[in-house]
């Protein structure tokens, strides 16, 4: 076959790179993922999607779960076409955080059994295939049922977290216990976690990659950090005071070296949390958001979904603004 002159040079180069004292490996480094430059929303399909969470793989594959369908979307890295992943119902009847496994092989989700008798469940969805493959069920507790599974995270060991907004709990299951069923245990139970009666409490959890999760809950606005011990269990609860209140705390991520991202919903706006001498300064990244439910970070910016719940949730609520979507905000440097 007839190369080009171009090719020819090229190969000619790297063979002189490759006879200096670096050297050559066989393996080339691998390319970064597609960037989605000059994207700022994600359009979602149909009329009741009501997005919740939403996770990004290492590659910034972006995987979007409905809370009313159950429906979960992908939008493969560089683009922002949302396409089937897994179908309405296919798994769970709705969708609440998700979560993609530090190691890449499952998307995580918490099934979304509000109004009915189920218990809730953390789903381990196999990424090649979109099909469950384990499940963890919440721990019942006597009368009080088993909760409502809201957010997840991960610590650096692979243990899972999922925030309890019913109960006040934090449910793991351990890192070598994801693919065993039925593993899930309370990691921590506290009153301060746990909601006014009929209300919403805990919802997004994060982990700071090096021995803290923080958690929020909704309707109070406030702050939590919850130590990890060096045997893994939670250590003393400590109650985080914020320079101003939070309005309608949901989706949280920690950003190494600047701190908490968190969605309020209520306030229809993205914050940055800073965080020093165990107290929290808010400050407001961007709003006029439409209800923002969660978030993940990728890119340099929060990727947020506009779940747009009251409509569901509030009697006398207007109908949610068509489409739903996904709305890019950039982090400040």
């Amino acid at each position: 076959m007839r190369t080009s002159n171009a090719l020819s040079l090229r190969s000619v180069a790297v063979t002189l790179a490759c006879l200096s004292a670096a050297g050559c490996s066989d393996e080339e480094e691998p390319l970064p993922p597609p960037s989605r430059t000059g994207v700022m929303e994600i359009v979602l399909p149909g009329n009741d999607f009501y997005p919740e969470g939403i996770a990004a793989a290492a590659d910034n594959t972006f995987y979007i779960g409905s809370v009313m369908t159950g429906q979960i979307i992908q939008v493969k890295p560089g683009s922002a076409q949302a396409e089937d992943f897994v179908a309405p119902k296919a798994i769970v009847t709705g969708v609440v955080g998700l979560h993609v496994q530090r190691d890449q092989k499952y998307l995580w989700l918490c099934s979304n059994v509000y109004g009915t008798t189920d218990a809730p469940q953390l789903i381990a969805v196999d990424r090649q295939t979109a099909q469950a493959v384990h499940r963890h069920t919440f721990p019942v507790e006597g009368s009080s049922g088993a909760g409502f599974c809201n957010e997840i995270t991960e610590d650096s060991a692979g243990n899972l977290y999922a925030s309890d907004s019913l109960l006040g709990r934090i449910i793991r299951v351990k890192a070598d216990r994801r693919e065993h069923d039925e593993s899930a245990e309370v990691f921590i139970r506290a009153t301060e976690l746990a909601p006014e009666q009929g209300q919403f409490g805990l919802n997004g959890l994060a982990y700071d990659g090096q021995s803290s999760l923080y958690a929020v809950k909704t309707v109070e606005g406030t702050l939590f950090r919850i130590p990890i011990t060096a045997a893994g269990a939670a250590g003393t609860l400590q109650a985080i005071p914020l320079d101003k209140a939070l309005l309608g705390a949901d989706g949280l991520q920690y950003v190494n070296g600047r701190g908490l991202i968190v969605a309020e919903q209520y306030g229809k706006a993205v914050s940055h949390i800073a965080l020093a001498d165990n107290r929290g300064t808010v400050t407001r990244i961007q709003e006029g958001l439409d209800e923002p439910s969660s978030l993940v970070i990728a890119e340099e910016s929060a990727w947020v979904s506009e779940g747009q719940l009251s409509a569901i949730t509030l009697p006398n609520s207007p109908p949610a603004d068509l489409p739903f979507k996904v709305r890019r905000v950039p982090l400040p440097k």
